[in-house]
């Protein structure tokens, strides 16, 4: 009897088991936590990306200075990603900053990092932007913003250039997800929301090269 009892068990541990693979298998919506949505988003001169244009996959990062988890993200997350799946040749990240208030002073800031990006320069402005994003707003920065007016004609160009027009397309792109949180990931039609552990992320990264 109590052979039959534990035969019985076994084999509804064993169904038990194969439901939780199959359901996981084909139901991956639920198990990574993602929303498909139509939301078109494609390249722009001014984003700040890692890794090789012919990267298999694309990852759209948009992301707000003011939100720690966006910044613990590029500080301690991007490095291991880096180095499994960008240096490789495998993935590309394209970091798209917001800023939904549409402060003169940050959106200055966020425009400043992508044109100087373009030249190979943007190490200093990113690294204030990740350290002390609360000093766009000092009268220090504005002054320095000033200087690159009036001394670099064309650098001066890209920062005024039709009044934020890339800050506020990236506004737009991330109102149209209705996300709430920052920062969100869009892979391939994927939204995921938030950061999340770093071998979760890697698992989302992992789903998405293969299928």
């Amino acid at each position: 009897m109590k052979r039959r009892l534990w035969a019985v068990i076994a084999i509804l541990l064993v169904c038990v088991l194969v439901f939780v693979v199959y359901h996981i298998s084909t139901h991956p919506q639920r198990d990574l936590r993602f929303k498909t949505i139509d939301v078109v988003i494609g390249d722009d001169d001014l984003d700040i990306s890692y890794g090789p244009d012919t990267a298999k996959l694309t990852i759209y990062m948009f992301v707000t200075y003011n939100c720690r988890h966006c910044r613990a993200f590029l500080e301690q997350d991007l490095p291991e990603i880096q180095s499994r799946y960008i240096d490789s040749g495998m993935v590309r990240l394209v970091v798209k900053p917001i800023d939904l208030g549409e402060n003169r002073d940050m959106m200055s800031a966020l425009q400043l990092a992508g044109c100087m990006n373009r030249d190979g320069l943007a190490d200093d402005i990113i690294e204030l932007l990740m350290t002390e994003p609360s000093a766009v707003y000092s009268d220090e920065f504005r002054e320095l913003i000033d200087d690159i007016i009036n001394g670099n004609p064309e650098l001066a160009e890209c920062l005024v250039a039709d009044d934020f027009a890339y800050i506020k397309k990236n506004n737009a792109l991330f109102s149209a997800t209705h996300s709430k949180v920052t920062p969100i990931f869009v892979i391939a039609g994927h939204l995921y929301k938030g950061r999340r552990k770093i071998d979760q992320f890697c698992k989302v990264i992992d789903y998405e090269l293969n299928r």
